[in-house]
């Protein structure tokens, strides 16, 4: 459910609440941080200096509060800020803080266009030297989609590129071979060690079919295929020689930056306390509570009966 909708069903029924009860974010961080992808197969966006002029052309805090009324946090890297991966985020520190992904420069961006040989024309909108325009269809799904696509949408537009957003029914199909300029969606990645976020951008695994390890952005470099595996033969729980690794990999992920980092993934299931008691919150996290997910057979096992109303 979208954030504006809970004070509605609140109002409605005081017995429904969330994992963090009746207030935001009113769900918990998932494992499928949200970027904008964009076809790495497709010119322009093959090119790391329209993908970052495209990154610089978006506000993250605008994107949270409009999209999801704050009710949201950005994302920097493809991987969740789980307290396993801290040291991997720490690890790069230093690799983005000269790449920042979240960083809001229009005039960095601008700057990246005009490079290339783009120029406004007289609507206002990037065009290159045959004048063609810098043209950004999006497609989307979910919760996702209609939450953010429409705000990324509005805020490439007033910088000159001309996107559109769509929600096809097809969607998955079109993501999953590659049949998009743009597309949001998230990554299914780590949870406990990087291996698993460094393999989606893997040259090998671009064909593979699949909701989850797969190349979506259809990104090539033959130096960052070798790092991924090497980090497969390390240890997950040698997690000094992973961070070593995974440096090395950002240092060539992050100066081309495949996709666009956003936000992160919130799961925000409203429970009806009403007959059942014991769901999963975040003073009792003992699962989540994605009822889609294997692990939901928990949440059942472990309701308890309310006191009878």
């Amino acid at each position: 459910m979208q954030p504006a909708t809970f004070p509605t069903v609140f109002r409605g029924n005081d017995k429904v609440t969330t994992h963090t009860g009746q207030k935001p974010p009113y769900g918990y961080m998932d494992w499928w941080p949200i970027s904008l992808y964009v076809n790495n197969e497709r010119p322009p966006f093959n090119d790391r200096d329209v993908r970052w002029a495209l990154s610089y052309y978006i506000d993250r805090q605008q994107l949270v509060e409009v999209g999801y009324l704050g009710a949201s946090t950005a994302s920097k890297l493809p991987l969740p800020p789980y307290p396993p991966l801290a040291p991997y985020f720490d690890a790069v520190k230093d690799l983005l803080a000269k790449y920042d992904t979240n960083e809001f420069a229009p005039k960095k961006a601008d700057a990246l266009l005009q490079g290339k040989g783009f120029k406004k024309d007289g609507e206002g909108f990037w065009a290159d030297a045959q004048g063609k325009r810098l043209k950004l269809d999006i497609i989307g799904f979910g919760a996702s989609g209609p939450a953010i696509g429409p705000v990324i949408v509005e805020m490439l537009k007033r910088r000159g590129v001309e996107a559109g957003m769509a929600l096809p029914p097809d969607f998955d199909d079109r993501f999953q071979k590659g049949q998009f300029d743009g597309a949001i969606y998230g990554h299914g990645g780590s949870i406990n060690e990087p291996y698993a976020t460094l393999r989606l951008y893997q040259g090998a695994s671009i064909a593979v079919p699949g909701a989850h390890q797969a190349n979506f952005a259809r990104w090539k470099n033959a130096d960052y295929d070798k790092l991924v595996d090497e980090a497969y033969a390390v240890a997950p729980d040698d997690t000094k020689k992973l961070a070593d690794v995974w440096h090395r990999a950002m240092a060539i992920w992050l100066p081309e930056l495949p996709d666009i980092q956003l936000v992160q993934n919130y799961h925000r299931i409203p429970w009806n306390t009403a007959y059942w008691k014991n769901w999963p919150t975040e003073q009792n996290p003992y699962v989540n509570g994605a009822h889609w997910h294997l692990t939901f057979a928990m949440v059942l096992w472990n309701l308890q009966r309310a006191s009878a109303a």
